[in-house]
């Protein structure tokens, strides 16, 4: 099961892989990178972090929270193939900032959800 910490948006997600020691934290391997972009609606800025972390490509929360800058850059195409990706791999447990327990899937249909109703959009 992997852990994962979440920070909200109104609706959207942003999400960073947990990271598995204090040692790990810094700015070569950011727990969150781009999450602090994307509070600040920096999306440009958070679409280089995330692109440019030493984060796996098919980590999901990667995927949604560079899926939530493209969409929020008017990618919305390129949004949806990531969060679909989400949705193609093994549905993993991530824990919200608040400490609630949801499913990378679950995250995934939201950020679908909210890219289809508008939320993320420009």
């Amino acid at each position: 099961m992997k852990a994962i910490l979440l920070a909200g948006l109104p609706v959207a997600a942003l999400l960073a892989s947990a990271p598995a020691s204090a040692a790990q934290l810094g700015s070569y391997n950011d727990p969150a990178p781009g999450a602090s972009s994307l509070m600040r609606s920096d999306f440009a800025n958070a679409e280089r972090e995330i692109r440019g972390a030493k984060v796996d490509a098919s980590d999901p929360a990667r995927a949604i929270n560079l899926g939530i800058a493209l969409a929020k850059n008017g990618r919305r195409d390129e949004a949806a193939q990531l969060f679909q990706s989400v949705l193609a791999q093994a549905d993993v447990e991530m824990i919200v900032a608040d400490g609630e327990s949801v499913m990378s899937h679950q995250v995934a249909q939201r950020a679908l959800q909210s890219l289809q109703n508008g939320v993320l959009s420009r």
